[in-house]
């Protein structure tokens, strides 16, 4: 079982909550493909998988990191604001391409999620997988209040969030604390984004 669990944490992994996420906005707001779209989802995982991979990987080669897995705390808190500042930047890209609002706000509030992630990094092993289903679940059942339809895709995100949180408990990387921490975090932080915003 522990193969199976380690495919899921991989699979789930945080390092790809904000493309999950423009991927469902982009499903929701914008049905449809084209070559715009692909762009845009090209840029995503440019900015906020491939770039802090990339960053991550010189700092291993550099000594910064010495386990791809950064069970370090310091690692953990370095790969967390290079990925935060990338996600940072993708969202101001998207204001650039008039992105839908929905849209620039979620990874706007993916930085802010991940920031914070890097705070508390910093004084305990909270689970950063949990963090990013958290804020993909607080996406969708955000956007579940003004799409009717989304109901089966809000217990779909509820559902590979308890199998990762799972995961993560079988393979002993966090404690049950760590996991639903995490949870609660990525999910406040996404919903307060989107709460304020809608105050603008």
């Amino acid at each position: 079982m522990s193969k199976v669990f380690n495919c899921v944490s991989v699979i789930f992994h945080p390092l790809f909550a904000v493309t999950f996420g423009v991927l469902f906005i982009m499903g929701v707001l914008l049905p449809g493909l084209n070559q715009s779209l692909i762009m845009l989802m090209l840029f995503c995982t440019a900015y906020t998988v491939a770039m802090p991979l990339v960053f991550v990987g010189v700092a291993w080669k550099l000594g910064f990191v010495t386990q791809l897995k950064m069970r370090k705390r310091r690692e953990r808190v370095y790969a967390l604001a290079i990925t935060a500042v990338c996600t940072y930047i993708f969202s101001h890209a998207l204001g650039s391409w008039h992105a839908p609002i929905t849209m620039r706000v979620f990874v706007l509030g993916a930085s802010i999620m991940m920031t914070i992630a890097a705070l508390l990094a910093m004084f305990s092993h909270i689970s950063l997988h949990t963090i990013g289903w958290g804020g993909l679940t607080a996406l969708v059942s955000y956007l579940s209040f003004s799409y009717s339809n989304l109901s089966a895709a809000l217990a779909l995100t509820v559902l590979v969030s308890g199998l990762v949180a799972t995961a993560r408990l079988r393979l002993d990387e966090h404690t049950p604390s760590q996991v639903y921490a995490g949870f609660i975090v990525g999910f406040t932080t996404i919903w307060i984004t989107f709460i304020i915003s809608s105050l603008w």
